[in-house]
């Protein structure tokens, strides 16, 4: 009954550590599965995703002036001194003569509905426009940051897989070194090498130690980098199921051009002409119909009454046209600055133009250069894996000495070297063409 028992509680510890090591850990089958949960999970995208979101809300604020605006107003005055008014003595008996008489009561409340609407507003209607292009603007820099997610994504993705097959690489070349040691020891022992061999077998071997601890500590940043970008922890384990093989490096022919980059000036070119065409519109005249609807209470007492008998109707409607004729020269001088911001995004977006076309064509003919020397790479490294072995075989049966099979193993790790440089250089280029190009 106690081993049942046992049993059952191993099976339940198994499960529970099987459950939460599958929550610890990521796993990505391809480059696409990394910028699938790169866009889904980086925090700035979703920032850019919010500022989208904004620029949409601050749009329906810039539209609000198509409807018509309703107000309740009250307000109450307090007339210290009641003006005079002249009017005709007729009215009094006296014939010919101007009588001043004091008209109204001391204090004044009012209350009502205004309602105003704006038929001629150019200004308000240019603002439109540019709230609008501002949210094409938001959608354009968060598609632009998403292309340069991907490409830093890439970068890191194949750096990581880079540094995975370094760090097998290097591990094969630990156990080389060891047996390589081993086999020094034994002749050293037996009296058929000196002790110069001896250390010699054991620095190849410190070294290749080394090189090993190295290439897991660049894989172990490339993956924490590669981490910050995937929105994930530090105890998050990465798993990848891809790996970079020497014969199946894919070709890219053609580079498509930066167009979300180039949109991005696109959009604030034809901003900066919207701009310049609003401060042109504070020169134009602005209508607005403006109706009122309450009442009015006159007291001679600061007695404000609620009864409606007491307030006395108040209606009327009226139009507002208001034509700027002198402002200080200010709207003069805001749109020279307009045409002026006009000018500096124009010679921006045609700059961004001419520079971006040089940048994908010093690319593109960078990473044709890196392919191929990464494709010369690949066949010296084998030919050089090729060499080490029969360089062993022969120190293995007493035909070389161990300072010729060093030699040749050095050529090796310089060519292995050279491989891994080549190699980065090529994904590094592959990478900006992937993320324009998906």
């Amino acid at each position: 009954m106690d081993s049942k028992i046992k049993k059952y509680f191993s099976t339940i510890f198994a499960c529970i550590v099987t459950i939460s090591t599958a929550k610890g850990q990521s796993t990505f089958n391809s480059l696409e599965d990394v910028w699938m949960y790169a866009l889904k999970n980086n925090s700035n995208n979703a920032v850019y995703q919010l500022q989208i979101e904004k620029a949409k809300k601050d749009k329906k604020i810039a539209n609000s002036y198509l409807y018509p605006k309703i107000y309740f107003v009250t307000a109450g005055q307090y007339n210290a001194e009641i003006p005079e008014t002249p009017i005709p003595g007729e009215i009094f008996g006296k014939p010919g003569e101007t009588i001043f008489a004091q008209f109204g009561q001391t204090y004044n409340f009012s209350r009502g509905f205004t309602i105003s609407k704006t038929f001629l507003d150019w200004q308000s209607r240019f603002q439109a426009k540019i709230a609008e292009s501002n949210t094409s603007l938001a959608k354009a820099e968060k598609d632009l940051f998403e292309q340069n997610l991907k490409e830093q994504a890439a970068q890191i993705y194949y750096a990581v897989l880079t540094t995975q097959a370094a760090v097998d690489l290097s591990h094969k070349d630990l156990f080389l070194a060891d047996s390589t040691l081993l086999l020094t020891s034994n002749r050293f022992q037996q009296g058929l090498v000196d002790i110069i061999a001896l250390n010699n077998a054991k620095i190849n071997r410190n070294n290749a130690l080394d090189r090993w601890e190295q290439n897991k500590r660049f894989l172990f940043e490339n993956q924490s980098n590669l981490k910050i970008l995937l929105g994930l922890t530090t105890n998050e384990r990465l798993i990848f199921s891809e790996k970079i093989e020497l014969n199946t490096l894919k070709v890219e022919e053609t580079i498509r051009p930066n167009e979300l980059s180039l949109r991005i000036y696109k959009i604030q070119t034809e901003k900066s002409q919207l701009s310049a065409k609003q401060a042109l519109s504070r020169f134009s005249p602005k209508l607005d119909l403006v109706s009122y609807y309450g009442g009015v209470q006159y007291q001679e007492e600061f007695n404000l009454s609620m009864k409606s008998s007491d307030w006395l109707a108040s209606r009327y409607i009226g139009l507002n046209l208001s034509v700027p004729l002198f402002t200080g020269f200010a709207n003069k001088n805001q749109y020279q600055s307009a045409k002026i911001s006009q000018t500096i995004a124009q010679l921006n977006y045609n700059e961004e133009v001419r520079k971006s076309s040089l940048n994908d064509s010093i690319i593109l003919s960078s990473y044709n250069v890196a392919k191929s020397l990464v494709q010369t790479a690949q066949q010296n490294l084998k030919l050089a894996d090729e060499n080490v072995h029969i360089a062993y075989a022969k120190f293995s049966e007493g035909l070389i000495n161990l300072d010729n099979y060093l030699s040749v193993y050095d050529d090796y790790l310089a060519v292995e070297n050279q491989y891994f440089s080549r190699l980065s250089d090529y994904l590094i280029n592959k990478a900006i063409i992937q993320s324009r190009n998906k």
